[in-house]
């Protein structure tokens, strides 16, 4: 019984001083955490007077708030900050790069030097391209010294006009032989992953069109609008409808196709509408700056938030993280698989891929695998808008499969590397050819799907420096992953 007693007391004693310890921790915590704050508070306050300022910006306030969020994120990377982390989801970590180059490059593209203005795409994954989806509806932005003003938008019918003959900007012979000249037409301008490609074709349509150069572009989808409805809040249309982060991605890229089946402009203009409604908020300061952030990080980490600007040395920091969205011509061991939609259809929402990235041998020349398995998750055609059925592809089968879908699969290897040899689960379709982008050898094949049918399409690659990486397509659903790095 004494000993009963004995062991309570002393469990008692060390529960206590347990309990001590740790509230120490977490105060330090706190304490280290609240200073790197008001250093960062201290220097953004300090860089954004001087933004609304016509004088010009102090590099040493940038260099400064960079070595606060350097330290900031040194501290994050503590044990106990995991903990705090975990139970608020306040990690900014795997945006580090991102959050940098940004404030770096934040006087340039906020205007301190003078208004600057920049088309924002909405893109819709329902039709799939390199860099996410069509552009679908747009803003024209103008930020000056910081401040924010929405000038114009509209749907891609509004824009109909800025398609040429041939692709106003220079591109390399390779993208030519990728593509043709079909990017000139706006629906096409994005089919190249290479986000900066994409950007400059749109820059140059918008001049061609308007006479205007604008100094950027600045690409979203439907699912980052829905990161960013978490911090404004829901939105109501005209019509009293009710726009949320939970409705927002079915309502744009499903049930508007069947709302306004006669009604093309319709649909656009709803779109249009909606992303007005949701500006009106973000320029009346109408959200949770902490959501929003969030909101930010989310976007960025899936690719749904690209960044391209005219200004050289701004460009080069945001191209040097994922914000820019580049194909890099470094050495890596990065691999991609990216959808291209061919028959204008709007089938991509139903679309799901999963991918499969294994080391096969790790000698000096790394062989590696990739397969990416496809399925038209769609259950059945019958009843859907004859406008998301569209087939417009050459060489379409005589007799079609009612909601049967068809879309070109790249499978995109490392810099350098060397594609080997490549399979496809349908041995009666054309094994497809292989190309080139940026360094990069690709495998291209056409698939078609009927409704609740898959295929999978394999690849062996060698070459490839550092661990295996990749980096998702950003459509409707994301891809599920799997990497087997044995080296």
């Amino acid at each position: 019984m004494l000993l009963l007693i004995t062991n309570s007391y002393l469990l008692q004693k060390n529960w206590q001083k347990l309990a001590l310890i740790s509230g120490a921790l977490l105060l330090l915590f706190v304490t280290a955490l609240s200073f790197l704050a008001w250093q960062i508070y201290r220097d953004s306050k300090e860089l954004l007077q001087n933004l609304k300022s016509p004088t010009q910006i102090d590099a040493k306030i940038t260099q400064s708030l960079n070595s606060d969020i350097d330290k900031l994120f040194s501290v994050l990377n503590l044990p106990l900050a995991g903990q705090v982390i975990k139970v608020f989801r306040l990690d900014f970590s795997p945006i580090k790069s991102e959050i940098q180059a940004l404030i770096s490059s934040s006087p340039t593209l906020a205007g301190d030097d003078g208004a600057k203005r920049y088309l924002i795409s909405f893109q819709n994954s329902a039709e799939a391209r390199g860099t996410g989806g069509i552009l679908g509806a747009y803003a024209l932005i103008e930020l000056d010294k910081g401040n924010l003003k929405v000038l114009q938008t509209g749907s891609n019918a509004s824009l109909a006009g800025m398609s040429l003959r041939e692709i106003p900007v220079v591109m390399p012979a390779e993208f030519l032989k990728l593509y043709g000249k079909n990017p000139a037409i706006l629906q096409n301008s994005n089919l190249s992953p290479h986000f900066p490609y994409g950007a400059q074709v749109w820059l140059g349509l918008w001049k061609a069109r308007y006479g205007q150069q604008l100094d950027g572009v600045i690409a979203v989808d439907p699912i980052a609008l829905s990161y960013v409805l978490r911090a404004t809040g829901e939105i109501r249309l005209k019509s009293g409808e009710k726009i949320t982060s939970e409705n927002v991605v079915e309502e744009t890229l499903k049930n508007a196709y069947e709302r306004y089946e006669k009604d093309n402009d319709a649909r656009k203009q709803y779109l249009v509408d909606i992303m007005n409604a949701t500006a009106a908020k973000l320029t009346k300061g109408e959200y949770s700056k902490i959501k929003m952030a969030k909101a930010l990080r989310d976007g960025i980490k899936a690719n749904r938030i690209l960044i391209y600007s005219t200004n050289k040395d701004a460009q080069a920091k945001l191209a040097a993280v994922k914000l820019g969205g580049e194909l890099s011509l470094e050495d890596n061991n990065e691999y991609r698989t990216v959808i291209q939609n061919i028959d204008a259809s709007k089938l991509d929402y139903y679309l799901d891929r999963s991918v499969v990235i294994e080391s096969k041998s790790c000698e000096k020349e790394k062989e590696t695998q990739i397969r990416i398995r496809v399925t038209n998750t769609l259950k059945t055609g019958v009843g859907l808008s004859p406008y998301v059925l569209t087939r417009l592809d050459k060489g379409k089968p005589a007799s079609l499969v009612t909601g049967a879908h068809r879309f070109k699969v790249f499978i995109y290897g490392p810099t350098n590397a060397k594609l080997l040899s490549v399979s496809r689960e349908n041995r009666t379709a054309d094994l497809g050819g292989a190309s080139v982008e940026r360094k990069r050898p690709i495998y291209v094949a056409d698939v078609d799907l009927a409704p609740g049918d898959s295929e999978e399409l394999l690849a062996n690659f060698s070459g490839g420096v550092g661990n295996i990486t990749f980096v998702d397509q950003p459509l409707v659903l994301e891809t599920k992953l799997s990497i087997k790095d044995k080296c």
